[in-house]
């Protein structure tokens, strides 16, 4: 009997924990158009989704307990039980309608730069950092053809309205080429992210949030668009200054006076955070349309995601091979992308690798490789029907990088030429810096660089020890958090940036670089083995990475200590034997 009972109680818990994924798709009541970018959250937890472009969304849930809440500013929330949706893959949303008789009685303005100031003031006391992860994706094209595909997740900081930072989890691309060249959008979510409404900007058009209600009154027009019982929509443009100041209009809570929406849009802004990514470039007839969508969490008014699209003409100018004359290309650009919050307070475990801040996004996912397990497990935002398309495109008629295991360092990219000889490519851009171990290929030291400069013998014997020579080994460490359950995944990288040296090349300094170089290897094999023989909280985790990174220390420290650079031929063989036990690789036949 108490075996029947066990096997009862077992049943019982897996049916109530059990979790699957629900497709479907938010709809208006009375036009069956796709609503896009919907906010679904699943009550009495922290699980959400946003409906992609289409209006589709995907979310997983638990079969019996789960209510999915749906919200549209300017439509009625709709609660749905989790169970309903099995049967019924479309909800409709009912929109709300107008009260004109309400635009009637405030006949006199005044009141919309009291109500408009109060939710700037709102916004400007929440003063606490909250931490959020960030789906971070935009499609660019001309002429109607696709030419990148950006998808990228990140943690981010956020400080009232405002995104202080952004930290990178993995990202993909899709490419095509046009006339030989490729457009890259090497940082546009940081320029996104610039963009904040209650703080004056050289780099971005100002709107009515970042002027007192005395100011406001100066430089906007506000007009009352409707209100109901539960929200004002305020429509706002520049009195002057049309290409400096954003038009648009904002939704604002009628109790509370927390931000709900904005809608911000400028015409060849004069003021903008876009860059040409060659200083021979340009680009100018810069449109931009931003909408975002906040919520309230206590007295903190959080961004819920923000949806954007902007064109540009981007004139390009390249050297010509064959004629003194430059060659400049011309082309219309219009991206359109999201930026989508979730999980406040719960953010990613972020890569174990340090890298400065301030690289461009393509860079970052030069450094950080792609992680199936991250994306099989993190389809926050659906696919379109036409992004599936483009990347059908990419596939075949450009590049899809970083879509597959194996393409990182210094294979990210390797493909994207310039067809220009005085232009480097795109690959020698990002190879300089990290290169990852592997078992076919050896390092050298890279001598166009300024920080591998060979002394003169006067100045090496000027010089201290510590001073000619640094090399530098991380450990990468990335690791996926599914449900319960944690997956690493590592890399051994030699790292250019904090490596110098500054001694001639001796016959045996190649073999001395790359036998440094497998040693590290070899710790992350170990490393790697005991992170898999058992599961392992972070805790445990963390603690291993860091023992490995000691070990390394010590290791190294004995092995600068013993070979001398490689001078000792006795001790560096000892250490190519211990190399060929663990590796199979005998660098000192290699390079005798």
């Amino acid at each position: 009997m108490r075996i029947v009972l066990s096997i009862v109680l077992l049943f019982y818990a897996v049916c109530t924990f059990s979790q699957t994924v629900i497709h479907g798709l938010v709809r208006d009541s009375k036009t069956h158009e796709s609503l896009p970018y919907c906010s679904i959250s699943v009550k009495a937890s922290t699980k959400g989704a946003l409906t992609n472009g289409d209006g589709a969304f995907s979310i997983p849930v638990s079969f019996k307990n789960d209510t999915l809440q749906f919200s549209y500013v300017g439509y009625h929330t709709q609660v749905i039980p989790a169970t309903r949706l099995y049967q019924n893959k479309v909800v409709l949303l009912e929109r709300k309608e107008v009260l004109l008789q309400e635009i009637i009685v405030h006949a006199n303005n005044d009141f919309l730069y009291d109500i408009t100031d109060r939710c700037r003031r709102k916004l400007n006391q929440d003063k606490a950092g909250h931490m959020a992860k960030i789906y971070y994706g935009i499609e660019t094209q001309t002429n109607e053809c696709p030419i990148e595909l950006v998808e990228c997740y990140y943690n981010g900081t956020i400080r009232g309205s405002a995104i202080d930072q952004l930290y990178f989890k993995n990202g993909r691309i899709g490419l095509s080429e046009l006339n030989n060249r490729y457009f890259l959008t090497l940082n546009s979510s940081k320029a996104i992210s610039s963009i904040e409404l209650t703080k004056k900007s050289d780099d971005a058009p100002s709107c009515p949030f970042q002027f007192s209600k005395r100011e406001m009154k100066k430089y906007f027009v506000l007009e009352l668009e409707y209100c109901d019982d539960k929200m004002y929509k305020i429509k706002f443009h520049p009195r002057n200054d049309q290409n400096r100041r954003f038009s648009g209009e904002i939704f604002v809570d009628k109790e509370t006076f927390a931000l709900l929406k904005t809608d911000l849009s400028i015409k060849n802004a004069v003021k903008h955070p876009f860059l040409p990514i060659s200083p021979k470039d340009s680009l100018y007839h810069v449109d931009l349309n931003i909408s975002g969508t906040y919520k309230q969490d206590g007295d903190a008014i959080l961004p819920d995601h923000i949806n954007f699209s902007y064109h540009v003409t981007y004139k390009s100018v390249r050297d010509s091979i064959n004629s003194l004359i430059p060659f400049i290309i011309t082309r219309e650009i219009n991206t359109t992308g999201v930026m989508y919050f979730y999980d406040y307070d719960h953010p990613f475990i972020l890569p174990y690798f340090e890298y400065d801040a301030n690289y461009d996004d393509y860079r970052k996912m030069s450094i950080i490789p792609y992680n199936e397990i991250f994306w099989n497990h993190n389809s926050r935002l659906l696919l379109t029907e036409k992004q599936k398309e483009d990347i059908g495109f990419f596939s075949h008629e450009g590049k899809l990088i970083n879509f597959k295991e194996g393409n990182y360092g210094k294979n990210f990219l390797n493909i994207v030429r310039y067809d220009s000889n005085n232009d480097p490519t795109v690959h020698s851009f990002y190879e300089y810096y990290y290169t990852f171990w592997s078992p076919d290929e050896r390092i050298r030291i890279n001598g166009k660089l300024l920080r591998n400069e060979i002394y003169s013998p006067e100045r090496i014997n000027q010089t201290i020890q510590s001073n000619l020579y640094n090399l530098k080994v991380q450990i990468l460490l990335d690791v996926t958090q599914s449900d319960d359950s944690l997956f690493c995944k590592s890399y051994t990288v030699f790292d250019a940036v904090k490596t110098f040296y500054h001694l001639p090349a001796q016959p045996y300094t190649m073999a001395f670089l790359n036998i440094y170089f497998d040693l590290c290897e070899i710790e992350r094999r170990r490393m790697e083995k005991e992170l898999n023989a058992h599961g392992q909280s972070m805790e445990q985790i963390d603690s291993v990475y860091k023992e490995t990174m000691s070990r390394i220390d010590r290791i190294t420290q004995h092995y600068l200590k013993e070979v001398q650079l490689g001078k000792k031929e006795k001790e560096l063989l000892e250490w190519n034997h211990y190399v060929m036990k663990n590796l199979n690789i005998d660098n000192f036949n290699l390079f005798k």
